[in-house]
């Protein structure tokens, strides 16, 4: 059972891509650095993802340091790769109280591959606990059936021993029938088909937040800038509307992170 002092593994995840992982990373950095959290943050994309990209330290010249202290920046790793795959379990060692990892799309595997061998995650999260730390998964959610299976698939997986945060991801709709897979949905004959991973989830104890929608063109300015949300909002590439759309944005992003503020260390 976690307790309120609890030491943090949080891995943003999904076994599908493309359904926004980086966001929410790039959104619960910069909660955790705003609200002077002391946060070890790593980017398992082999260097190329928008968190490094967006929070990683730079170089006088502007160009993004290629030693990374995980404390101030975005230290990187490929989580694909034999040897730097056990970065995640290393990491542990500097006993930061919150450590966030930015997973690759379809890292389940990965995981199984760190200490058992591609049998299961049970040695990983031996190795896990004796650091005195405790998993939280946060399942981003898209409206596709591969994101609802990806929650099974690491609910299956971690079972409790990890805490379970369902984020989803409204920039792929804004209602639950948007989302068919994960509320359910009635067939045209009247049967009712889903539903089962989201009631397994928050029967087990997990929590579901809403994460909020950033209006596109906004969003696109946003990303090329490179820049903290919560820096961007002072952007002089972005009109007065549009830094207006991102500070709602960044505090419906926070209100949706405090309701699991127990299982984010927050």
């Amino acid at each position: 059972m976690a307790t309120k002092s609890q030491k943090r593994l949080v891995l943003v995840i999904c076994n599908k891509g493309g359904v926004g992982k980086s966001v929410i990373s790039r959104a619960l950095t910069d909660l955790y650095r705003s609200a002077s959290k002391a946060v070890h943050v790593y980017d398992a994309d082999g260097g190329v993802g928008s968190l490094l990209a967006a929070h990683g330290t730079r170089n006088g010249d502007g160009r993004l340091s290629p030693d990374q202290d995980p404390a101030k920046g975005v230290a990187y790793y490929d989580i694909r790769q034999d040897g730097s795959r056990n970065t995640l379990l290393d990491c542990l060692a500097g006993g930061a109280p919150i450590i966030l990892h930015d997973l690759a799309g379809g890292s389940l595997g990965e995981l199984k591959r760190i200490v058992d061998d591609g049998d299961g995650v049970d040695g990983l999260l031996d190795a896990i606990e004796g650091q005195d730390y405790r998993p939280t998964l946060l399942h981003v959610l898209s409206n596709v059936q591969g994101a609802t299976a990806s929650v099974r698939e690491y609910l299956d997986a971690f079972g409790d021993r990890a805490d379970h945060v369902a984020v989803i991801n409204k920039a792929w709709g804004r209602d639950t029938a948007d989302f068919p897979f994960w509320f359910g949905y009635e067939r045209g004959d009247g049967s009712k088909v889903g539903g089962n991973t989201r009631a397994d989830l928050l029967g087990s104890g997990g929590v579901e937040i809403q994460f909020p929608a950033l209006q596109p063109g906004t969003f696109a300015k946003v990303e090329a800038s490179n820049t903290p949300y919560s820096k961007a909002e002072a952007s002089p590439d972005l009109t007065i509307t549009e830094r207006a759309h991102l500070s709602k944005f960044n505090k419906a992003a926070t209100a949706a992170f405090l309701e699991a503020k127990d299982k984010l260390g927050l």
